[in-house]
């Protein structure tokens, strides 16, 4: 039996405050970053930002290095990391997600203070919530999403620091 891979992206949102927004997802019952699977004809960073919009309503930009420009061809925003991820789902089985994970920032700031700003597509997502990333222990995630989440900071950080653009 061949082992199956879906391709995901996900995103790792930070606000202002530098919380990480975690989905309580309804099937996992873990609290993770939000994501999905990739559609067709849809880029990895497309993808990222429409789960998070259909997850929350919480409109994002991707934080990148700035990107090269070449004649006839377009430079696609690359995904902070990718990982393999095992995972198992009732229809299919166990599989694995190659997972696109991005890292980003709200785009209207001032969505991310307060409770009530989420809108929360409750066939999948139980719940949303800003978390400091010190907090974590309080929350059910996979092992591995705090030092994932700390990494993540760290490199938006350095990021943003060096990237005029997101100095405004």
């Amino acid at each position: 039996m061949t082992l199956q891979r879906h391709f995901t992206a996900s995103v790792c949102v930070f606000n202002d405050d530098g919380a990480m927004l975690l989905v309580h997802h309804r099937k996992l019952d873990l609290w993770l970053y939000p994501g999905g699977h990739i559609d067709p004809n849809e880029a990895p960073d497309e993808t990222a930002k429409r789960e998070v919009f259909e997850e929350t309503g919480i409109e994002v930009e991707i934080i990148a290095e700035s990107l090269p420009s070449y004649a006839n061809v377009t430079a696609l925003i690359p995904p902070w990391r990718i990982i393999e991820v095992a995972t198992e789902d009732k229809h299919i089985g166990p599989h694995h997600h190659i997972d696109f994970i991005y890292v980003a920032r709200v785009a209207h700031p001032g969505a991310t203070r307060g409770s009530g700003q989420f809108t929360v597509a409750e066939d999948e997502i139980v719940d949303c919530r800003w978390v400091p990333i010190d907090r974590f222990e309080d929350y059910k995630t996979p092992s591995v999403l705090p030092k994932l989440a700390a990494d993540a900071a760290d490199w938006a950080h350095r990021v943003q620091r060096s990237n005029p653009t997101f100095n405004q």
